[in-house]
């Protein structure tokens, strides 16, 4: 038997307050949870962090102006320690890929029970990740690659900038994100973006990303 946890910190970052104070209530049923700071957004939580020291933080995916994946990514990287669920209702790939990618310690769909929710927080805080099984298939089929890729022994030549666009979105960049460090609009972001679909034969970010580490167009360490 697991022992409990005990007096674990978590943060709620969600824009919906319905869904931050029924998450509240759910986890501080028995004890073993105390939320100790709320955020609306993700700059809120950057803010909030530098007054307090949660232990887990659960994680909305979609917010007003930093999204909860960007977020998850500013956090991990100054605050490599802290716990990240992501708690969605977006079950798409390209957004449990790019979360993971972030930083991200687990992936749950908002469905979840209570009680399913507390052994995933036992198993996030134990260091292992989680992601929900509503998207693991999907994940799987997409790091698989199995469908209308190129071959192995095809070359997909692409060009410098498109390589770099490759590179930002690998690190989980947003479009505003590469184009203001390229030096260019965001609209030269995306069309460069559509051109890596074409060659890679993809249909999103994740699906890019995910190929090019296939074939090793770009390495774990770019």
């Amino acid at each position: 038997m697991k022992a409990k946890l005990k007096a674990l910190k978590a943060m709620i970052v969600d824009d919906h307050l319905v869904v931050r104070e029924g998450l509240k209530q759910l986890l501080e049923v028995d004890g073993e949870i105390q939320v100790i700071v709320e955020a609306s957004n993700g700059l809120e939580c950057l803010r909030q962090l530098d007054k307090h020291s949660p232990d887990l933080i659960f994680m909305d995916v979609r917010m007003p102006g930093i999204s909860g994946i960007e977020t998850t990514r500013l956090v991990h990287q100054k605050y490599p320690l802290i716990k990240i669920i992501m708690l969605t209702i977006y079950d798409d790939d390209q957004y449990v890929t790019e979360a993971i990618q972030a930083g991200a310690n687990g992936y749950v769909l908002k469905k979840v029970q209570r009680d399913e929710l507390i052994q995933i927080i036992h198993l996030v805080m134990e260091n292992q990740a989680f992601l929900d099984p509503s998207v693991t298939v999907k994940v799987f089929n997409l790091l698989k690659g199995e469908k209308n890729t190129p071959g192995r022994d095809e070359k997909v030549s692409l060009t410098q900038r498109e390589l770099e666009i490759l590179k930002g979105m690998a690190a989980g960049h947003t479009d505003r994100t590469m184009g203001d460090f390229l030096h260019v609009s965001e609209h030269t972001v995306r069309s460069h973006i559509k051109s890596l679909y074409r060659k890679l034969r993809v249909s999103s970010k994740s699906q890019a990303v995910a190929r090019a580490f296939q074939y090793k167009i770009i390495q774990g360490d770019d």
